[in-house]
């Protein structure tokens, strides 16, 4: 029977004795296996990356095996347990791949009940019938093939036990008890350095499990010697020194000043259940000669997981990995120990260490490992100052914080955010994408070959990541987004940050053109590799290239620990520190704007009198207010008022309006998004002659009144308060205009000039399409008073045609300043572009009413 992994190593990061044990399973059963059990823990996610893991270690038997198989869920809580089909329906694609090749032969049980294990036997033995009782065979030269290499590992295990036990008699006839062990702990990340030091001191752990960041020192009395341990920073495994940061490097070097005067034992932690590749190897080499080549002479192989051996001796280990460990050993002078930090027992296996570590101090004379001292002392001073320099830059980061903060009192908070995950490969981009939204939504198993984007609320704010590819170019169509748009590079804190990692990311920010570094911040990924160390210290010892890129991002970054993601206390960190740094961008486009307003307001002043000499109009339908309604979508032939002509608009929901032009002035509607809520927003401009009082209160469309519920948030827009509704930013719906001591306080400053703060801090949102929709509601409302004007009196030729010119005159000029806004620029010219065929219109028209009082006379 097979038992399945269920590690997500795939099989070239498998040992060799794992691998060739599973091989060798098949002819421990003669004459062969009936059927193989993969097993699932419940409790455990069935991801892409296990699925490769079982495909690969399944596939080492060959692909007939296959028909062979029965998946079995385990579990040993009743609660969880469910049936076998649940299972797979909710384990993703991953877990229902692996049923399809089972052929859906699926079971599940709970250890400890006996009743669905005897339902086990009865699949199995449906299994055993449906393959006519056949075994399954492998390939008889495959077995061979494996015995042969079988026997040879055995042979050459025996010898180097032997080899090792010679040598170990001779040294333990020198041996002298030493009463003071100091001891340094050298090793991959994961390798159980932590754990081998908590049972060489015979201590429980006391700390929250994760990476040492920093070097830790411990001290005991064991076995009657003060034993000193150093515990170290580790590194990746297919890492070279190089590929790892500074601060890291640095402190493997530091860990020999925590023992003075220097360490007598470097204990090298390798893990028995990885395979130890040449890369591995290399990766070993290049950091312990960081301290110097003559570590060697020092140095015990300590073998971690000694429990993943079983019966297998230490020996016949080494001799099935190849010659990348053999290589390790012999450079070690054949000095190995395995330690289970599973079982402990009676502390034999650390008494033996000891006995191990006496033996080579003994060889070589008590002699210890010590840093030149002016090294040590360089070392210390760098330290020193890099210690400094981090105070100072978080200094810096807390007080641009607090003077982001004081700006975003002057705009709303944003209701929509997007951010674009830029970086090169393999930096966590993805994982970090995955961690803002609190969800599964990007692919970590693979790399990223296309833009992908998601989104999520997060308190209250909609937030749409941008993962992209590795060495993506940030071009200016990504940046002219509709909600305000974040550039986030993503900066993987556990590997060296180069000049070329850089140059790089410049390249990529600066392929679009345009001002992108004001809203460009760093975000530091694999957060758990920085344990208790803060990220301004690791800034400053990974050097200038580093330094410079976060500098040139304003001193704006992030920490996220995509590893544990806690209660979102760091994504809700993230969003603050993106939204304050598009505070100066916002406020920028709001002086802008402003500036824009008070220069258009004057021409929108001069038609204040014009617009009034339509009041002999506007008398005729306040006299009719006796009515009790206006229905917005019925034509009047009342005298009493002028008549009303219907037009159809479609609305954002679509729904077609229809809604009036008047002989005086136009109605108007706006479908532009002004609610944070997501909800569409219906804006009546009213005609200049419509009346100012409670009248609107009975206004209807479609035969329905505008109060009920089944229409969208509404907003009447009166002529006296047109330009009012921009000064002040009131946005006025008809409920609120039904309070008259409200409409008062609106109506009671006409001529103040355009305020776009106020209007933008209303709409609850700082875009382009806001300063856009107030460009356009700006002109619509000046051209509807002209053309008031023409309709009010003929008389007014001059006048008509001097406004219509500024208002085209102005536009050009806007078109001309505009030149940064590129969709703004197009929509004025389509509304250059309207209003140049109205005002034809407008002068056919004139022509026409001329000809007929000439033709009257």
């Amino acid at each position: 029977m097979r038992d399945g992994n269920q590690r997500s190593v795939s099989s070239q990061d498998s040992s060799e004795l794992v691998k060739r044990e599973i091989v060798n399973s098949v002819s421990q059963c003669s004459p062969g296996p009936h059927v193989f059990l993969i097993t699932v823990k419940v409790s455990s996610a069935f991801s892409e990356k296990r699925r490769r893991a079982v495909e690969e270690h399944v596939a080492l038997l060959g692909e007939k095996v296959w028909g062979h198989c029965l998946v079995v869920f385990t579990s040993a809580d009743r609660s969880k347990h469910k049936q076998a089909e649940e299972h797979v329906e909710s384990g993703g694609k991953a877990l229902r791949w692996l049923s399809d090749k089972c052929n859906q032969r699926c079971h599940s049980v709970i250890l400890s009940n006996e009743t669905e294990v005897t339902e086990l036997l009865v699949k199995i033995q449906k299994l055993v019938t449906e393959n006519g009782n056949r075994v399954f065979e492998m390939q008889e030269s495959i077995l061979q093939l494996n015995a042969e290499e079988t026997r040879g590992v055995e042979e050459r295990a025996q010898k180097r036990f032997m080899k090792i036990k010679k040598h170990r008699s001779v040294m333990k006839e020198r041996l002298r008890p030493i009463t003071n062990i100091r001891v340094v702990l050298l090793g991959a990340k994961g390798s159980g350095k932590t754990s081998a030091l908590n049972t060489i001191l015979g201590r429980e752990i006391n700390q929250r499990p994760g990476r040492t960041a920093q070097c830790l020192v411990g001290e005991r009395v064991v076995f009657g010697r003060q034993v000193t341990v150093v515990d170290t920073p580790g590194w990746w495994m297919n890492y070279f020194s190089d590929d790892s940061p500074i601060f890291d490097q640095r402190e493997i070097l530091l860990s020999l000043s925590l023992c003075p005067p220097g360490p007598h034992v470097f204990l090298l932690v390798i893990r028995v259940d990885r395979a130890f590749t040449e890369t591995y190897r290399r990766a070993v080499q290049e950091h312990l000669e960081l301290i110097g080549v003559h570590i060697w002479s020092r140095t015990i192989v300590l073998f971690s997981f000694g429990d993943w051996l079983g019966g297998m001796t230490t020996e016949q280990y080494i001799e099935s990995e190849g010659k990348p460990l053999q290589w390790l050993v012999e450079r070690c002078n054949n000095r190995y120990h395995v330690v289970n930090n599973k079982m402990r027992g009676d502390g034999f296996q650390v008494r033996e260490l000891i006995g191990k570590m006496e033996e080579m101090v003994a060889g070589s004379g008590d002699w210890h490992y010590e840093l030149e001292r002016n090294v040590l002392e360089q070392l210390e001073v760098r330290v020193r100052r890099e210690k400094e320099r981090a105070k100072e830059r978080l200094m810096k980061k807390e007080t641009q914080r607090q003077m982001a903060r004081s700006r975003m009192e002057k705009v709303n908070p944003l209701q929509e955010m997007r951010i674009v995950l830029v970086s090169g490969r393999k930096t966590g981009k993805s994982s970090c994408g995955n961690t803002i939204l609190s969800s599964e939504c990007f692919d970590t198993e693979s790399q990223t070959t296309s833009c992908t984007e998601k989104q999520a609320k997060i308190r209250g704010k909609v937030v749409t990541v941008l993962d992209t590819p590795g060495c993506f170019s940030v071009t200016s169509d990504i940046l002219m987004a509709p909600s305000p748009c974040a550039i986030v590079l993503v900066v993987n804190v556990s590997s060296s940050f180069k000049d070329a990692h850089r140059e790089a990311l410049e390249r990529q920010l600066e392929a679009g053109g345009g001002p992108v570094w004001s809203r460009a911040m760093v975000l530091f990924s694999y957060g758990d590799w920085l344990g208790d160390t803060g990220i301004e210290q690791r800034i400053e010892g990974e050097g200038e290239p580093l330094q410079r890129l976060v500098e040139k991002c304003g001193n704006r970054y992030h920490v996220l620990d995509n590893k544990h993601r806690g209660k979102g206390a760091q994504v809700y960190k993230l969003i603050e520190l993106v939204e304050e740094m598009l505070v100066e961008e916002r406020l920028a486009i709001l002086q802008k704007g402003d500036h824009m307003g008070r220069s258009v307001y004057s021409a929108q002043e001069q038609q204040v009198d014009t617009v009034m000499s339509c009041k002999e109009d506007l008398k005729l339908l306040m006299n009719s207010r006796h009515e009790t309604s206006h229905d917005l979508t019925e034509s009047a032939t009342s005298t009493a008022r002028p008549p009303l002509h219907c037009s159809e608009v479609v609305r954002e929901d679509g729904q077609i309006v229809a809604l009036p032009t008047g002989r005086i002035a136009q109605a108007g509607l706006s479908t532009r998004r002004w609610t944070t809520t997501g909800q569409p927003r219906l804006t009546i401009k009213l005609p200049a002659w419509f009346p100012t009082d409670d009248s609107y209160s009975h206004l209807r469309l479609n035969g329905e009144c505008l109060f009920s519920h089944k229409h969208p948030t509404v907003v009447l827009v009166l002529p006296q308060m047109q330009h009012r509704m921009l000064t002040e930013g009131n946005i006025i719906n008809v409920h609120s205009l039904c309070n008259p001591a409200l409409r008062e306080s609106t109506l009671r400053r006409p001529t103040e000039p355009v305020d776009l703060q106020a209007l933008i801090n209303q709409w609850g949102d700082s875009s382009l399409e806001e300063l856009e929709t107030f460009i356009d509601s700006y002109f619509e409302t000046v051209w509807e008073q002209a053309m008031a004007e023409s309709d009010c009196s003929v008389e007014q030729d001059p006048v008509i045609e001097e406004a219509g010119e500024e208002v085209l005159s102005s536009i050009d000029k806007k078109l001309s300043k505009l030149d940064l806004l590129e969709e703004i620029k197009r929509d004025l010219a389509e509304v250059k572009k309207s209003l140049e065929h109205s005002w034809k219109a407008i002068q056919e028209l004139k022509e026409k009413s001329k000809q007929d009082v000439d033709n009257t006379c």
